[in-house]
């Protein structure tokens, strides 16, 4: 056999061994990039908690309405409709709307014909006078973070925001001031 034919060979063989390694990484590699692929575009993975927290610590001010949602968003008076008018969200056909939308010609009032209650009416007419002064300007939505000075939102404020109202457990002092006894030394 010739000397450069085991080259060869060896080379080959390297070749193959790399080739099948890479085949069985390959599946593995395509299912992960198609788990990223599968997130992108898909409704973001927050409970009913989250979307509470996030409704109360921000303030929509309203500019042509098309990003705001009518009743999820706090555009009202720094609130969300679905906050002071909950027997009429309740009773609300279109949920995720713009404020845009429901404006024209009245739209959020389109499924509230179906009001029983004292309740129910004097939240319509709450809303209704809330509603009436309402202008749209051509200018975008905004929307700013309650929880810091200048309206930017940061995770700190928001995790923060979380824990206000809970009690600390943990003090710093009673630890750091712990009564133990040093080093002991035991000779046999």
């Amino acid at each position: 056999m010739d000397p450069t034919s085991l080259g060869t060979c060896r080379e080959t063989s390297i070749r193959r061994r790399r080739r099948s390694e890479a085949s069985r990484t390959w599946p593995a590699t395509c299912c992960y990039r198609s788990l990223i692929n599968a997130r992108v575009g898909t409704a973001i993975p927050c409970d009913k908690i989250d979307r509470q927290l996030f409704r109360v610590s921000t303030i929509v001010c309203v500019g042509n309405g098309t990003k705001a949602k009518f009743w999820q968003s706090s555009w009202l008076a720094g609130k969300a409709p679905m906050d002071f008018a909950p027997n009429l969200y309740k009773l609300a056909w279109r949920k995720q709307r713009t404020v845009q939308e429901e404006l024209t010609n009245h739209n959020w009032t389109r499924g509230l014909w179906r009001m029983t209650t004292v309740q129910e009416m004097s939240e319509f007419v709450v809303l209704w006078d809330l509603v009436q002064n309402v202008q749209l300007s051509d200018q975008g939505d905004s929307i700013s973070w309650k929880w810091t000075a200048n309206g930017q939102y940061t995770a700190k404020s928001a995790y923060l925001a979380q824990l206000q109202g809970t009690v600390s457990v943990v003090q710093g002092d009673n630890i750091w001031r712990a009564c133990a006894e040093g080093k002991l030394k035991f000779f046999a």
